[in-house]
């Protein structure tokens, strides 16, 4: 599933308005079912920043994205030259309102296959702390800089234990696939990655 499936959007992500699509597709999954989506993606690129699906937080983000898609590009074609870390890229992406570490997470995975995406299903399957995968508040600037940093390697660390960026997106797709019965199986959820970005017909 990883292997094909990531590879393949690795690929397909060539300049900053298809980087802007993953994006996209990290803020749609924000308290979305991932089955719904590939609908709001479409809604997106018809309606643009007018989507209905644009609510809260999510419209700034888009706004953002839009703003910032060359910035947000360079940091995935960095990350893959080794340029930068895992670290510097969320930090970048954390910047997207709306978007904290763990979607962050989610598009570095998608993008450049490292990280991953500890959403509510991981959280539970892994017995894990959401406060944990926050970021605190400080007042002093220094001190919110130093927390980010801290937060971030935390995070990464906790993907790694959970058995890394492969591992975490073959078994989320497995485990969703098992719980919702919408998808055909695993594959079915994994591919759903890829179908969404290039607007491929669903079955």
């Amino acid at each position: 599933m990883f292997k094909q499936d990531q590879a393949r959007i690795q690929r397909w992500c060539k300049n900053p308005d298809k980087v802007v699509q993953v994006g996209l597709v990290a803020l749609c999954s924000i308290r979305m079912q991932w089955v719904g989506v590939g609908n709001q993606l479409a809604s997106i690129r018809a309606q643009g920043r007018s989507a209905t699906c644009l609510w809260g937080h999510k419209r700034k983000g888009y706004d953002y994205l839009m703003r910032n898609k060359r910035l947000l590009y360079r940091t995935v074609r960095d990350l893959r030259a080794g340029r930068i870390s895992e670290r510097a890229f969320i930090r970048q992406w954390i910047k997207v309102p709306g978007m904290g570490m763990v979607k962050a997470g989610f598009v570095c995975q998608m993008t450049c296959g490292k990280a991953g995406c500890l959403d509510m299903h991981n959280i539970i399957r892994y017995g894990l702390d959401a406060k944990m995968l926050t970021i605190p508040k400080r007042k002093n600037i220094a001190d919110q800089m130093q927390v980010i940093d801290d937060s971030i390697n935390h995070y990464l660390s906790v993907c790694e234990l959970c058995g890394g960026t492969e591992y975490l997106w073959d078994e989320w797709c497995r485990v969703l696939a098992e719980k919702v019965g919408t998808f055909h199986n695993a594959d079915d959820v994994s591919r759903r990655h890829y179908i969404y970005l290039l607007d491929l017909p669903g079955d």
